[in-house]
């Protein structure tokens, strides 16, 4: 496969994840939050945060591994000991952080888990505002991981 169509790939991975994410968390979650009397409403915000979610994860796979195929084919371990390969480096400690987020969001915290509903769990509002917390440090990690991407290009 060209490498063109590599980095293309990867770049819509990375745009879906990023704009999935900031759409997740300035329009789904305050449609959740608001309290509308149908609950028609809040079953489909939950839907489409449990859709997404599934999305996500695809994208994060992709990123990875055409992430590792970029690095990998980018010239060996001569460019790592460069600037560029210190940056690198550092996007790639920014992404792992952000993936750990991401994990701890899906698998421990997530707001549109069954059990997180307010008539089942008396500490949801507390859940669910860790969770907002939560995916907002997301979608700064992965905006540092941007800047950090375009700053490599630069260089």
């Amino acid at each position: 496969m060209p490498d063109y169509l590599i980095t293309w790939i990867h770049l819509i991975a990375a745009t879906t994840l990023m704009g999935g994410l900031v759409f997740s968390q300035f329009v789904l979650n305050p449609a959740a939050q608001q309290d509308s009397p149908d609950p028609k409403s809040k079953e489909l915000v939950r839907l489409a945060g449990r859709r997404f979610r599934t999305i996500a994860w695809v994208c994060l796979i992709i990123l990875i591994l055409t992430g590792s195929y970029q690095m990998l084919n980018e010239s060996g371990s001569a460019r790592i000991e460069t600037t560029w390969g210190v940056i690198l480096m550092l996007k790639l400690f920014l992404f792992f952080i952000a993936f750990g987020l991401i994990l701890i969001h899906d698998f421990i915290i997530d707001p549109h888990a069954p059990a997180f509903k307010e008539t089942q769990n008396p500490s949801a509002p507390a859940q669910k505002s860790r969770a907002d917390n939560l995916q907002k440090a997301i979608i700064l990690m992965t905006l540092a991981v941007l800047l950090v991407a375009s700053y490599l290009t630069t260089i």
